[in-house]
């Protein structure tokens, strides 16, 4: 591959794991217990971590809305779906 292709290529994946970081960022804000989550490689989310009162389990709906989220990802840039797949992704703490 040319050169000049590779930056091009490496500009598409850089601007597309931007999209991806906007994304998930809306999530965590609209989610505020949402801690992290993987997404396995077949796209299902897994091993969600949250932050919750004690008693309280979170239920479906936690993951539906990350599913969702995920799916309007997809609609939106099917070509980050390959870069989601067997990745973590976590809140930022500052």
């Amino acid at each position: 591959m040319k050169t000049n292709e590779q930056g091009q290529n490496e500009a598409r994946r850089q601007h597309t794991e931007a999209i991806v970081a906007q994304h998930l960022e809306r999530l965590f804000q609209r989610v505020p217990m949402l801690s992290g989550f993987w997404v396995q490689p077949d796209l299902d989310v897994a091993e969600l971590a949250v932050f919750t009162w004690p008693g309280h389990t979170p239920g479906q709906e936690l993951y539906d809305e990350i599913m969702y989220a995920l799916a309007d990802l997809a609609e939106e840039r099917p070509e980050a779906m390959a870069l989601m797949r067997g990745r973590a992704f976590a809140r930022a703490v500052h």
